[in-house]
């Protein structure tokens, strides 16, 4: 159990420092999706599952949504994806 907690450590860091650092917007909320399932299953972890039902309806239903439709808007069409050779079509 103590390796699951420690994975769940290591996935939340990753995923702040890929929402920080990446130079793509919408590879940034892959990141940000990926630290709060994180924190959701440390909650889970912690016996909190009120917290963590909380955490995953307020970040992936309400935060989530804004933030991909606010990028739909103001991202050019042609965009870099994460630092890859690849340019993808935005949505």
């Amino acid at each position: 159990m103590i390796y699951f907690v420690l994975f769940l450590g290591l996935c939340f860091v990753l995923g702040g420092l890929a929402a920080a650092s990446n130079p793509s917007l919408y590879s940034g909320e892959v990141g940000l999706v990926l630290a709060s399932i994180a924190g959701c299953g440390w909650f889970l972890n912690l016996g909190v599952s009120f917290m963590s039902l909380v955490l995953s309806m307020v970040h992936l239903g309400g935060m989530s949504v804004d933030y991909v439709y606010s990028l739909s808007l103001v991202a050019d069409p042609f965009q870099r994806l994460g630092g890859i050779g690849c340019y993808g079509v935005g949505l």
